[in-house]
């Protein structure tokens, strides 16, 4: 079988049609999809009508699911499912203004999910559940693309240097969040990525950041704050976005590696609209990150 494969957008993002996700892969098609993930960075699946065991069937032919750090009453009916809603879990009615959701505009900053781990994830899939029909947006950009638009200087200058992912610092950006705790922060301390990476499968060069960064190694804080938003800026300028509207029964599914992306345009605070969707990510594989160049620093003593 030949997956049908639609290109969404230049650069970034496809559409597969033609495939039942709820029906187990068979290893040729599961490798079509590897495949297509790699060359698009982005896979849109319309149409698929799972339940959160599916779900996990499905992603977990792609690597092992994360347990997310802090996962509190976000989980699902496992760990490595994460319920992304306003939706109240006892009365199934929008929660409405509070901490639990604003917590959810950390998703609208430009971010790559993990990037504040030793081993960035591979991937990430989010299904739609329930979709308001009006807003949540979920926009990407390739960083294939962006290293391809940097110019000839900035490449040289970059190509050095590591970024300190911080998931402390990225917390921050979220306001309302409740502070970590001693084991959130044993279990996530800061570490460096190259800004300049080589994609562990398929060796093509990409820019690495996200909202996770917090700093340049080696550089003056402020200068390395600038250096970030000059890359930021060139990675997600209008004509590199690809914007998914959401309808409900959409499976998405994307390489944390390659892309960055940001939730927008819904308001979770919201005490009349609906939305809830799923979300699993995929961890990276630590050889295949050496392989490409990169280090892994050690797990933390726990």
């Amino acid at each position: 079988m030949t997956l049908d494969i639609q290109a969404l957008h230049p650069v970034v993002a496809a559409e597969i049609r033609g495939l039942d996700l709820s029906r187990p892969l068979d290893d040729a098609i599961q490798a079509e999809v590897r495949s297509a993930l790699d060359r698009h960075q982005v896979l849109v699946f319309h149409g698929q009508p799972l339940d959160q065991d599916r779900m996990l069937a499905f992603a977990s032919r792609f690597g092992q699911p994360e347990v997310f750090v802090d996962a509190s009453t976000a989980q699902g009916k496992v760990p490595t499912v994460l319920r992304l809603t306003n939706l109240d879990r006892q009365t199934n009615q929008p929660i409405g203004p509070g901490p639990d959701m604003a917590r959810m505009s950390l998703a609208e900053n430009w971010h790559s999910d993990s990037s504040y781990r030793a081993v960035p994830a591979y991937t990430t899939l989010l299904h739609g559940v329930e979709i308001p029909g009006q807003g949540g947006d979920t926009q990407f950009t390739s960083m294939h693309a962006a290293y391809d638009a940097l110019p000839d200087a900035l490449k040289q200058k970059i190509e050095p240097l590591s970024a300190i992912h911080s998931w402390t610092y990225q917390r921050t950006l979220s306001p309302g969040r409740k502070p970590m705790t001693d084991q959130e922060r044993l279990t996530a301390p800061d570490v460096p990525h190259r800004l300049v990476q080589r994609h562990p499968d398929t060796g093509r060069k990409l820019l690495y950041i996200s909202s996770s960064a917090h700093y340049i190694e080696g550089m003056p804080f402020e200068e390395g704050r600038a250096l970030l938003q000059e890359l930021k800026t060139i990675a997600t300028r209008p004509e590199a976005i690809y914007t998914h509207k959401w309808q409900p029964g959409d499976l998405v599914m994307w390489d944390n590696r390659a892309t960055l992306h940001r939730a927008g345009g819904f308001d979770y605070q919201s005490t009349t609209l609906r939305r809830l969707l799923h979300r699993i990510v995929i961890g990276g594989d630590a050889a295949a990150y050496q392989r490409a160049g990169q280090q892994v620093a050690a797990a933390p003593a726990m």
